[in-house]
């Protein structure tokens, strides 16, 4: 080759370098991977979960094949590298918000559903001083409901009639909220 032939060599060379982005092979299986946990995760939501998701119809109907799919001879595990190569194809990153924002929400509810049964628990507990302060969080309480509650609860002669008043108590407290 003649000098000015490898140095046009040598600078196409140098151009084709910087286009291009490297990813190691371990990186291209880390990302199929964390697609096929995504595809997994989305074939377990419910259908109405799943409405609220931007799925393209194939991907809709391979998630759809899988709730009928049972685990024979590992049919299942091939389904879902199948769905995983599917999400390779588009731009998952709104599916991914959308899962993430079911999960969130999934989290906002089992935190309220925990702050309830500390609030019954510390009004059966510690009684009229309880109730006093959850009224004054939540003006909305009927503190009159909430009292004869706790009345008939203690008055309650079996641990069947407790659990049940225990029950309403939960059910006024989460009324009021």
């Amino acid at each position: 080759m003649t000098e000015q032939t490898e140095a046009a060599f040598d600078d196409s060379q140098d151009e084709f370098d910087d286009d291009i982005d490297w990813v190691s092979k371990s990186q291209l299986k880390r990302d199929s991977k964390a697609l096929q946990d995504l595809g997994k995760r989305l074939c377990a939501l419910n259908s109405e979960q799943l409405s609220r998701i931007p799925l393209n119809d194939q991907l809709q109907q391979a998630i759809e094949l899988a709730h009928r799919i049972s685990n024979k001879r590992g049919a299942l595990k091939r389904h879902f590298q199948f769905i995983g190569k599917l999400l390779r194809n588009i731009d998952a990153e709104p599916i991914v918000e959308a899962v993430q924002a079911i999960d969130n929400t999934h989290a906002r509810d089992v935190a309220k559903f925990r702050n309830l049964e500390q609030w019954r628990d510390r009004i059966l507990e510690h009684g009229d001083t309880a109730i006093q302060e959850f009224c004054s969080e939540n003006p909305g309480a009927d503190r009159q409901q909430l009292r004869q509650i706790l009345r008939n609860h203690h008055n309650a002669s079996d641990d069947n009639g407790k659990t049940r008043f225990a029950r309403l108590l939960f059910k006024a407290i989460r009324g009021t909220q």
